[in-house]
This record gives structure tokens, C-alpha cells and sequence, in this order.
């Protein structure tokens, strides 16, 4: 028994060595993050002004036992499942939603952590994909490094892009088992989980790409015989339903925002969902040719950057060449060199093809984020590299491929010195362009070293992961901003700067929506304060909202904007009240309506045109009528005298308020935020419709005399996106317990 003992003590020392090596090497690599407090990765326009926010008002609904559904402060009203971007479908996010609040706001710390655990699952993936493709230990450590420390992962700040590329490895992991048939249908029904699991991140972009390649590769393993292989289809088939079912949390909730919402997509005006994203606005954000180069040298790319460096690239190279017989390895070089050039846009046919064939790639406007499928084929292909170069077998390519590094490092550092003696510009970048040159003869070195045996293999392996990790190095993390250059921070200052506003608005005691001045307050307000605002930072808005022209002074009014708040009134007839210590003052609109109130008059349009030129219209008094289209003008009666009404809204959170009311006579009370699918109403307890009053906001029928309004909101598509996800999951569990049984 005690040998027993041993030997799985072994096995799990074995089994975890891999993963405890990538998290201290992923931990030391952002040592700038989590062992001093000197530096940061927040310091961007997006996720300071738009990421943060909304990480912050879920934070704090979790934190009051709240699950958050609805953003109140933005907007008049938007589903935070809808938007998708806020992660809120993401159960890792939650981890990070319930960690400890310092005085009520997400610590630092625990967002930096965060960060590098995002990483840190990268990179075990990657292992995860290389161990299973039959590489070592050392050489799956070096492909995790690669795939989460350089490219796209090591790129891309936005957590919601990132949280979607973490899972990517283990979708073509068990594809590829299910393929070779290693309990074909548990491996493509798990291929599938975590290729839906990735779109509970938020961002479709780069979910939608890695969609693209595991349908392609799915059709290619049906048809490489030139007959149909229905044992694969089946497979195929099941993998990408169970990749639907296990997205539905957030795709469902996701669909039905965008039909019913307009997008910024590059160009002037919003687009709705139905509107193709013109080609014009991807050519702004596609990798230019010239950024191939910055595979190579760093600071070189633009929209996305590829950087692996040159030593993981020829172990990527050399590794496709010496083990081509592979299957695998064939398929892996094709999904790099396809996300290559589909990252290209306009100068490859192969994105303008998709562009104009493929569902939903038109929505996807930034063809550049295609590099994150370059890294995931070059990562395990330089785990080939490893293994295979020290290999007598393989020491001719070797040979040539050091001979090629050797060239290319000397003529890199002679260029280099040229340029600075003769006192020009440097074309390739910065200072780090000598890293790269001085890492080419190293690397070079390094396979002469393995070639005369003065390396074994293990030494060898471990040098190379140095060069790699010192190369990807001059890349990841190199520009954080320093917290002691005030020149380098531009973005979070803000967000400490207008808490004397907040205060004094909530203790102002009237209620009312908020407007900023975006060049005074570039962050929502809203969501960072738990205020009510109008305009947000955001990427969509509802149409029917969008469309009430929304910053016309009728429209401020209708919607009851009472406060505006920047250095100068953003139009005349506003009362200042406070200036804060930003110099941002708060300017008070007395004519705003009230958040709610009564009406007695019904009018109902034909269209949403007409309504939208009645709702316009000055003569028509907007608090004495109600204006609806779609629907006959209900039955409610005029009293003579509505200031009788008296409402009150004692209870009013994100996902719930309460209503009460007092009417002379029977008449529909007005909330004016956005009416949106799954918000249903009760009065006194009983169920009543909400019907959309002026084309956009909610309206109840109360009958006169006191009751009690209730509105929560409970979207079918987020609760039965969940049941479909939860059944995806249990799907798939069961069928691992079944092919494991057997």
C-alpha cells in the first residue's frame, strides 16, 4: 500500500509540475503588476471609461445579494446580458464580482490578479493541447509561454475578448481527439462545450473566428476522403449543437439586443443590427502587410499585434516541417497561416470571401483580432520544434535554420547600427529591434549546441524557453504605464476626481437623470457612481430610444434629465447649484419632468413615424398624453383635476422597483425608462402588461384610488439561455461518465 502511496504521490507530482512552472513563470512575468504597486494595466481609454464601470455596478449588486440584469444608469435603461460585453453570463467574472470590496469599490489588487490568472489559464490550455498532442513536459511549458504571453492573448487588454481566447486550445483539443477517435463522442461534445463556453465572455468577434475554423476543420476531416464520413458528421453535428446550447446564456440575450438595438461600428452614424457593416470600416481595422513584420520585431504591428518573436517562430517553423506526416501538425500550420491571412483584410482574398459568404462576419469589424488563431497554431507547432530539432534526423534543417537566424540577427544589428550612425530614424521600431537581432544568433547558437551534442535535449529545451520568454518580454506588459510619470496616465485619474459630485447630487434629495459633458467626465458616471445618466460610453443603444432624438431639450425634459454636469452649462436656462473641486459643476434643469407621472389621454399612431413626429411636435403636451402605436388607445378616463394623483417610487433597483399610487381616476402611470422584453408588471399583486408608451418607455394602467406598482425584470432569454446552458453541461458531463465507464 505504501508503494501504492507512492507511486500516485509521483503521478501527481508529474501531473502538476507543468502547471506549477507556468503559473510562477506567468506570475514573475507580471511582476510589475502583482510584486510592485508601481504600474498598471488599466490605464486605457475602454477599460477605464467603459470596462470598470461596469465591472463596478456588478460588483456592487453582488455584493447585495443581487444577481445584476439591468444597467439602470445608462441610457434610460439597457440589459447588461443584451450588451454582452460586460461579461455578465462569464462565471469567472463572478469570482472576481464577489471578491472583497475596499470601502465599497473593486480593490486594484484584486483586478490585477485577475489579469494574470486570465494568463495563467491561457497558458495551461495551451499545455493542455501540446501535452495531448504527445509533446514533453519542457516543450508544452514553452508553447503555454507563447500562446499566453505573446499575440493576441498577450495584446489584448479588453477582459471580455481575452476571457473568449482562454478556452480556445481545448475546442481543437478534443476535436482533434474525437477525430482520432479517443472517445470520439465525449471529445466532441467537450470540443463543443468550450467553444460555446468562450462566448459567455461577451465579445463575438473573436468567438465568431474561432467558430469559423472549428466548422472548417469539422468539414474538412468529413470530406479529406472525397466521400461523406457520416461517422464524423454525427460528431460534427453533436460538437457544434452542444457549442450552441452551452452559448445560449449569452447568445440568446445577445440576439435579441441587437435586433432591437443601433451599433457604432467605425462610421458616422449608429447601424442597426440588419444593416451590413460596410468593407470600408474593415480595411480601417485589418493588420497591415507591413505588420507581418511585426511577428519578428516588436512595436511594429497595427489594430493587432502577432509578435511571437523569431525564436518561437522558427521552433513553430521547424516543427511543422519536421513532424508534416502528423495530421495534426497539417491542420494546426493551416488554422495559423488562415488566421494570418485572414487578419490581412483587404489584402487577402480570404477575408473578403468570408466577408461576403460567412453569417455574422460582417459584424466582426476588426479582421486584425484573426492573429489570436495564428498563435493558437503556432504555439503547439514550437512545442514540435523542441522535441523534434535535437534529433539527429533533423539536424539538416537545423543547420539551415540557424544559418538563416544567424543572417538575420547580423544584418538586423548591422541595419540597426547604420541607421544610428548616419543619424536616421529607425523604420524597425525602437531599441528593442536589437533584442530580437541579438536573440536570432542565440537562438542560433542553440541549435548548433544541439547539433554537436554539447546540449541535451532537456538543457537545450530550457534555454530555448529563456530566449522565447526573454523575447516575449520586450512586448507584454513593456509599455505599462508607471504610476510615477503623471504624463503616462490619462484615463483613471478621472474616475477618483468627481466623488464630491456624486455626493452632492444624492444629497440634493430631488431625483432626477444625470447628463456629463464627456470631455469633463470621459467615464460613465453613471455606472461607476450607481446614478441614473443619460449618455454612456457604449458601443449600442436601443433604436426606439436612440431614434427620440435624445438630446433635444424635449427630449432631456421628457426624460426627466434634471441635472447636467460639466465646467460650462451645455445650454442656457440652467441653474448652477455646486461647483466641485474638478472645477466640474452641476447646472439644475427645473423644467425636467418628474421620473414618473399620470396621465388620462390616450393617442394612438399609426407608425412609429408619426409617432416620432407627435412626440416632437411642442404643441402636444407629453405629460397630459400619452402616445402609442400598435396597439388601440387604451380605455382611461379624463379627470378634471390630475394634480390629485400622488405616486411615489419608494423601492428603485437595477433589477426591481416599487410604484405607489394615488389616482383620481382611472389613468396610466408613466416610468420613463426603456420599455425592453422581459420586464413584466403587477398591480397590488396581480399581473398587468406594460404597454410602451411614446414608442420607448413603460406604462401601466392603475384604476383611481391607491395601489401598488411592481416591476421586475425577468428575461426569458437570459433564463432560458441558462437552462439551455446547464443542460449543455450536463450533456456533456454525462456523456464523459458514460465513455469513461465503458
Amino acid at each position: 500500500m505504501t508503494l501504492m502511496h507512492a507511486r500516485r504521490a509521483r503521478r501527481l507530482y508529474q501531473f502538476l509540475l507543468g502547471p506549477a512552472a507556468l503559473f510562477l513563470i506567468v506570475v514573475l512575468f507580471n511582476w510589475k503588476l502583482v510584486l510592485t504597486n508601481q504600474y498598471t494595466w488599466l490605464e486605457n481609454g475602454d477599460l477605464a471609461n467603459l470596462i470598470l464601470p461596469w465591472f463596478q455596478l456588478q460588483a456592487t449588486q453582488w455584493h447585495l445579494g443581487s444577481f445584476p440584469l439591468w444597467d439602470p444608469n445608462s441610457w434610460f435603461g439597457q440589459p447588461l446580458f443584451g450588451q454582452a460585453q460586460p461579461g455578465a453570463a462569464y462565471p469567472l467574472n463572478w469570482l472576481l464580482f464577489l471578491a472583497p470590496l475596499k470601502r465599497g469599490w473593486i480593490e486594484q489588487g484584486a483586478l490585477h490578479w485577475y489579469y494574470v490568472l486570465i494568463h495563467y489559464l491561457a497558458a495551461l490550455t495551451a499545455y493542455a493541447l501540446s501535452r495531448d498532442l504527445g509533446r514533453s513536459r519542457r516543450a508544452s511549458i514553452l508553447a503555454g509561454c507563447v500562446y499566453a504571453l505573446g499575440g493576441y492573448v498577450a495584446a489584448t487588454m479588453a477582459p471580455q475578448m481575452l476571457n473568449g481566447a482562454v478556452w480556445t486550445p481545448l475546442v481543437f483539443l478534443f476535436l482533434f481527439r474525437a477525430e482520432r477517435g479517443h472517445r470520439p463522442w465525449a471529445s466532441a461534445l467537450l470540443s463543443g462545450f468550450f467553444l460555446g463556453f468562450g462566448w459567455l465572455a461577451g465579445h463575438h468577434q473573436m468567438n465568431l473566428f474561432v467558430s469559423l475554423a472549428a466548422t472548417g476543420l469539422w468539414l474538412w476531416i468529413i470530406l479529406r476522403t472525397g466521400k461523406l464520413d457520416l461517422n464524423i458528421a454525427k460528431l460534427a453535428a453533436a460538437s457544434l449543437l452542444i457549442a450552441g446550447l452551452t452559448s445560449a446564456f449569452q447568445t440568446l440575450p445577445m440576439a435579441e439586443y441587437g435586433r432591437a438595438s443601433v451599433r457604432w461600428t467605425g462610421l458616422q452614424d449608429p447601424q442597426r443590427f440588419n444593416e451590413v457593416v460596410p468593407y470600408s470600416v474593415h480595411v480601417q481595422y485589418a493588420l497591415n502587410p507591413a505588420g507581418l513584420l511585426g511577428i519578428f520585431v516588436p512595436n511594429l504591428a497595427h489594430n493587432s499585434n502577432p509578435f511571437i518573436g523569431c525564436v518561437a517562430f522558427s521552433l513553430a517553423l521547424l516543427g511543422a516541417i519536421l513532424a508534416w506526416k502528423t495530421p495534426q501538425v497539417r491542420w494546426l500550420s493551416a488554422i495559423a497561416l488562415a488566421g494570418l491571412l485572414f487578419a490581412l483584410g483587404p489584402t487577402s482574398l480570404l477575408h473578403g470571401a468570408l466577408y461576403s459568404l460567412a453569417p455574422l462576419v460582417d459584424k466582426a469589424r476588426v479582421p486584425a483580432a484573426g492573429v489570436l488563431l495564428f498563435a493558437l497554431g503556432i504555439a503547439p507547432l514550437a512545442a514540435f520544434g523542441v522535441d523534434l530539432l535535437p534529433r539527429p534526423e533533423s539536424f539538416p534543417w537545423s543547420r539551415r535554420a540557424g544559418t538563416i537566424l544567424a543572417i538575420f540577427g547580423g544584418a538586423l544589428a548591422l541595419t540597426v547600427l547604420i541607421l544610428h550612425i548616419a543619424g536616421a530614424q529607425n523604420a524597425l521600431g525602437d531599441e528593442r529591434v536589437l533584442i530580437t537581432a541579438l536573440l536570432a544568433l542565440l537562438a542560433a547558437a542553440l541549435f548548433a549546441g544541439w547539433r554537436a551534442s554539447t546540449l541535451s535535449p532537456a538543457l537545450g529545451a530550457w534555454l530555448a524557453l529563456a530566449l522565447v520568454l526573454l523575447e516575449l518580454a520586450t512586448v507584454m506588459n513593456y509599455n505599462l504605464p508607471s504610476r510615477a510619470e503623471p504624463a503616462q496616465n490619462h484615463y483613471l485619474h478621472y474616475l477618483a476626481e468627481h466623488g464630491d459630485v456624486a455626493a452632492f447630487i444624492g444629497a440634493h434629495g430631488v431625483p432626477g437623470r444625470i447628463e456629463y459633458d464627456d470631455q469633463d467626465i470621459p467615464y460613465n458616471f453613471g455606472d461607476w457612481y450607481g446614478l441614473e445618466a443619460v449618455n454612456a460610453y457604449a458601443a449600442s443603444v436601443l433604436d426606439e430610444v436612440w431614434s427620440l432624438d435624445v438630446f433635444s431639450p424635449r427630449a432631456r425634459d421628457f426624460f426627466g434629465v434634471r441635472y447636467a454636469l460639466g465646467k460650462k452649462p451645455p445650454r442656457a436656462g440652467l441653474t448652477e447649484l455646486f461647483t466641485s473641486r474638478s472645477g466640474v459643476k452641476v447646472f439644475e434643469n427645473a423644467a425636467a419632468y418628474p421620473r414618473i407621472w399620470s396621465v388620462h389621454r390616450a393617442d394612438s399612431l399609426p407608425d412609429m413615424v408619426q409617432l416620432r413626429a407627435a412626440f416632437r411636435d411642442p404643441s402636444i403636451d407629453l405629460r397630459q398624453t400619452v402616445l402609442l402605436t400598435g396597439e388601440p388607445a387604451p380605455a382611461i378616463a379624463a379627470c378634471q383635476n390630475t394634480r390629485d394623483d400622488e405616486l411615489d417610487m419608494p423601492l428603485y433597483q437595477p433589477n426591481e422597483l416599487r410604484i405607489t399610487a394615488n389616482l383620481a381616476c382611472r389613468g396610466m402611470v408613466i416610468l420613463t425608462d426603456t420599455w425592453f422584453p422581459g420586464w413584466k408588471a403587477w398591480v397590488d399583486g396581480h399581473p398587468a402588461p406594460i404597454h410602451k408608451a411614446y414608442g420607448s418607455v413603460r406604462g401601466v394602467i392603475v384604476e383611481s384610488g391607491a395601489h401598488v406598482i411592481e416591476m421586475r425584470y425577468r428575461p426569458a432569454s437570459v433564463f432560458l439561455g441558462l437552462v439551455l446552458s446547464v443542460l449543455a453541461a450536463v450533456i456533456t458531463l454525462a456523456a464523459c461518465m458514460i465513455s469513461r465507464t465503458r
